[in-house]
């Protein structure tokens, strides 16, 4: 099977924020925001902690559904984990968000358990690292396209740097710290272009 995740602005190697929904033992379906990674051809690959409902299911199931939404409701309440049935569909073996504009079927291939020493978070607990293969790819809506947050992070740079020069040390302080951080996502998650804006936009930060 061919797979072509491009006509969902998905590139190889980059991060993705999705909504990974799966379902648990006893039948009961769950939605969590997390990112993942397309490795090329039809394999991908995404990380989860120790302790998440997600992570048990998938060690359950093996497998797991990557929903390509932009629905903030659906980001939010699957983030506070309170996505109610009503934004499932009817399927009972499996978990897709009802009326989402495409999602990805993967089937669980290997799953690694990892120490975070690596990670921007620290914590005690292990984070699973879980290679899979795509094994459907269904778009509702042409125009549905992945979400990389790396567009957020250069986009509220530019708008503290509008008011960069108004603005008390403090402030700039404040503008420029998060303005590392944001850079240092994107060097991560992002496409050159991404990194090519945000490199020149805190260019720009340090003349000031």
């Amino acid at each position: 099977m061919t797979i072509d995740l491009s006509k969902l602005g998905i590139e190889k190697d980059l991060q993705y924020e999705c909504i990974t929904t799966t379902v648990s033992r006893d039948g009961v379906k769950n939605a969590a925001a997390f990112a993942f990674v397309y490795l090329g051809g039809d394999k991908v690959h995404c990380h989860i902690f120790e302790g998440s409902k997600t992570l048990k299911n998938i060690l359950y199931t093996n497998e797991y559904v990557v929903n390509v939404t932009q629905d903030p409701l659906v980001f939010t309440y699957a983030t506070l984990d309170c996505l109610g049935d009503e934004y499932f569909t009817s399927d009972e073996d499996i978990a897709i968000i009802k009326n989402t504009p495409a999602y990805i079927i993967v089937d669980v291939e290997n799953v690694e358990a990892k120490t975070p020493e690596n990670f921007p978070i620290k914590g005690d607990n292990s984070i699973y690292f879980i290679d899979g293969k795509i094994r459907e790819v269904v778009i509702n809506d042409e125009n549905a396209q992945a979400y990389n947050r790396g567009m957020s992070g250069l986009i509220e740079g530019l708008v503290s740097f509008s008011r960069y020069k108004i603005v008390d040390d403090e402030k700039r302080k404040a503008y420029m710290d998060r303005l590392i951080e944001n850079q240092r996502v994107i060097e991560k998650v992002s496409d050159e272009k991404t990194k090519k804006a945000m490199a020149k936009l805190r260019a720009e930060y340090e003349k000031n």
